[in-house]
């Protein structure tokens, strides 16, 4: 018991470090994945923002043309000193304070005043309507640098200002690369994980039934073991001199023989399962021939635990054949009749009935019977009630079911309103015996 709460408590804690190491990746995997997300979103609006530049950039110098020289120009040009510029002509009075900048925002055209970039900003918001709906232009001052200000028209002074959901959505869908990923990650770790407690169940499951088995058995074999040599003794010895105890004795080591060939066979029988080898030996027989061969020896027992038994065999039953193995019949009705001599208290019955495709044969008992918290612990191998007083491995049930179905049949225990009823189901034909 102390082994087998290490073992998982040892398989608990690996599966705990190995899902908390895979939390931990993934959570880095989603966080990184979400980053990609929102920098791919951040790129797309910065393209968007140098598109929605280039254009506002291009009407704007269609609408506000740069100054045209003067057709008289030329020739001053060609025979004077170079013209000064128009801020240079203004005198101070003039310029009232104004910067060049400021200067060069309210200049004129030709004597014609350019028109102020809040009349055409419709005009140009217009243009990147379908790429920043909801954007907006801000007048810039002298004092804002050109070189860090990104979204700064180049030609008319103002900036272009974002709207706040002009940023598109960073949500991402279930099917992901990157989540379909780890989503497969996930369940081949969980069916993996699974996969191991499920070997691991079974190995513990089989140690414990090994410990079972060889505590059971070794209880059970030392019994008659024990009678067989002590009454062999007594008898060799010559202490027993009455002649009716000397059969006593004689039979009591021929029924612990019994008991002991019948043990003997149901651990051969519950090893050849374990390997997986098969009935082999299956041959057609009548159905009256089948019970005939086989009652001798049940009769035997029940005549050891002092129970009548009571054969129902009706003659249209019994002309019926049937191919299965005599042998393995034999050894799972002998159970069934160990277990109602075991447990009954009055007469045990042996009955047959055929239906279109199958032989049934039936053992009852009038025992105590089996309640519904037991009974579904009956075909377990090796699982006795830790009440359940009666000598035994707990084996019986177990493998007269299995060799039932190698047969093709199976074995199932019928709920009576008193004592307990299995039925065993063959495979059978028609044919007379």
């Amino acid at each position: 018991m102390k082994r087998t709460t290490l073992t998982w408590t040892l398989f608990c804690a690996a599966l705990l470090l190995v899902l908390g190491v895979m939390l931990y990746f993934t959570g880095r995997m989603l966080k990184f994945e979400k980053s990609m997300a929102e920098a791919e979103a951040r790129a797309g609006l910065e393209e968007k923002v140098r598109l929605a530049l280039w254009r506002m950039d291009s009407a704007a110098a269609l609408m506000a043309p740069q100054k045209q020289r003067p057709a008289f120009a030329s020739n001053a040009i060609a025979n004077g000193p170079p013209a000064q510029s128009a801020y240079e002509r203004l005198d101070i009075q003039s310029q009232n304070g104004l910067s060049k900048q400021e200067f060069d925002n309210r200049r004129t055209l030709n004597g014609i005043p350019i028109p102020d970039w809040r009349q055409i900003e419709p005009a140009l918001l217009d243009r990147i309507s379908d790429i920043l709906p909801g954007a907006k232009l801000e007048a810039v001052t002298a004092n804002d640098s050109a070189e860090t200000d990104t979204r700064r028209l180049a030609s008319i002074p103002a900036r272009l200002v974002v709207p706040p959901d002009a940023m598109p959505s960073t949500a991402l869908p279930w099917n992901t690369p990157v989540r379909i990923s780890l989503m497969i990650a996930w369940a081949c770790a969980l069916l993996a994980a699974g996969a191991i407690a499920w070997l691991l169940g079974a190995a513990v499951s089989l140690g414990e039934r090994r410990g079972a088995f060889a505590a059971a058995v070794t209880h059970e074999l030392r019994t008659p073991v024990t009678t067989c040599r002590m009454y062999s003794e007594m008898l060799a010895s010559g202490v027993v001199q009455n002649e009716q105890d000397r059969q006593h004795y004689l039979e009591t080591l021929v029924a612990e023989s019994d008991r002991l060939g019948h043990l003997i066979e149901n651990v051969l029988a519950y090893s050849r399962l374990e390997r997986r080898m098969s009935v082999n030996c299956q041959q057609s027989i009548g159905v009256s021939d089948l019970i005939a061969q086989i009652l001798p020896s049940l009769r035997r027992r029940t005549e050891q635990a002092k129970l009548p038994l009571v054969v129902d065999l009706p003659e249209p039953v019994g002309g019926l054949s049937c191919r299965t193995d005599l042998t393995t019949v034999q050894q799972i009705l002998l159970n069934l009749v160990e277990n109602a001599c075991k447990y009954g208290k009055a007469e045990i019955a042996l009955s047959a009935a055929a239906t279109a495709s199958s032989l049934c044969l039936s053992v009852s008992d009038r025992g105590p019977g089996i309640d519904a918290a037991r009974a579904s612990r009956l075909f377990v191998a090796f699982d006795k009630s830790k009440t359940d007083t009666v000598p035994g491995i707990g084996l019986g049930l177990y493998l007269s079911r299995r060799l039932a179905r190698q047969l093709g049949g199976d074995l199932q225990n019928v709920p009576t309103h008193s004592g307990a009823t299995f039925v065993l189901s063959l495979p059978c034909g028609t044919d007379v015996a």
